[in-house]
Formats: structure tokens, C-alpha cells, sequence
């Protein structure tokens, strides 16, 4: 089955964890964090990324609320009769966006 990649534009919240795992290739740094956008209904939806390899040193200075573009592909994981939704980030920046205030009127 071919993965439908995708653009997408949203806010870091919160921090973002970096580490270790083992893999056939040996150690590979990740790093995962969460991003938030607006969906079509103005609803907020949050996206919980994982990052792999070198690309991990593009995010490290990456600070919560700052606007950013990734580029990637959706994962279900199943553990426990849970299903996990990742998104699996191929490409990532910042994006530098002017502030907008959220309450101006037109």
C-alpha cells in the first residue's frame, strides 16, 4: 500500500523529546513533538510527529508556539486495543509568519 504524503502547517506545543532507538541500522535519534493546526471546521487538531535520523538537529532549536511546515506521512500503531495516530516527518522548517490577532474584526 503506497502512504498519501502530505504538507502541513501548524504551532509546536509544548516541548519537544529527543532520544535514542536501537534499530538493524544501529542507533537513530528521534525526535517527537506535537503540532497544532485548524482544521475545516475551525476546530483545533493536534498532530503528534516523530522525526528520525540526522533531520532530528533541524528541530532542536524549535521552541513551543512557533509556526512550522512538515512534510510526511500518517502511521497507525496498535498497543493494548489502543490505536495511535503518528504522523512520520519526511521534512520539516520554520516558518516565519507575521502575528495575527485572533480577535480583529474585518
Amino acid at each position: 500500500m503506497e502512504k498519501e504524503m502530505l504538507n502541513i502547517n501548524g504551532n509546536v506545543v509544548g516541548e519537544i523529546k529527543f532520544g535514542v532507538i536501537e534499530s538493524k541500522e544501529g542507533e537513530v535519534p528521534f525526535a517527537n513533538f506535537t503540532i497544532v493546526r485548524k482544521n475545516k471546521d475551525k476546530k483545533k487538531e493536534y498532530i503528534y510527529c516523530n522525526l528520525y535520523g540526522d533531520k532530528t538537529d533541524l528541530v532542536r532549536d524549535f521552541e513551543s508556539g512557533e509556526y512550522i511546515h512538515v512534510f510526511g506521512y500518517f502511521k497507525e500503531v496498535k498497543k493494548e486495543e489502543k490505536i495511535f495516530k503518528n504522523f512520520i516527518v519526511k521534512h520539516v522548517n520554520k516558518i516565519e509568519k507575521e502575528k495575527i490577532e485572533d480577535n480583529q474584526e474585518e
